[in-house]
């Protein structure tokens, strides 16, 4: 079994980003910062809101972002799901040792290291796992 701390956020994948923050803000879930991840070639900003409710919502940050295949097939909505793992290694170990995939690579951003279960080997979710670096990790005060 995976050993996870909680439910890390819901990712949500748009063209625009006005769109999506009216709506979180609709529930005051509000912006808490931005950043590029070039090795995805997106960029993220953090929302979080009332009782420790987190999204990001990831935008194409290039012409080759694979974003944009995304959103031409399915427009905006639901990206993916991720929980925060006590270790990446071991939980990426532990799906293919019963039949998942992990898909593309093991990355990095400002909160911690990630990677990504198939949706093929979930019945069509694709399912994030983060290891938290240690300043973000449970039990300890989070800086954004």
């Amino acid at each position: 079994m995976i050993k996870i701390h909680g439910f890390e956020h819901v990712s949500w994948a748009a063209g625009d980003l006005e769109p999506a923050q009216k709506v979180l803000g609709l529930f005051g879930i509000e912006p808490t910062g931005y950043e590029e991840i070039h090795d995805q070639d997106v960029t993220s900003t953090y929302f979080a809101g009332p009782g420790g409710v987190r999204f990001e919502v990831i935008r194409p940050l290039g012409a080759d972002s694979h974003l944009h295949k995304f959103l031409a097939s399915r427009g905006a909505g639901l990206h993916h799901v991720c929980f925060q793992v006590e270790n990446l290694e071991e939980a990426c170990e532990e799906v293919r040792r019963n039949g998942g995939e992990i898909v593309g690579h093991v990355f990095s951003d400002s909160r911690g290291r990630h990677a990504f279960v198939h949706p093929r080997s979930t019945g069509g979710v694709l399912i994030g796992m983060i290891e938290l670096h240690p300043e973000f990790r449970p039990g300890k005060e989070k800086s954004e």
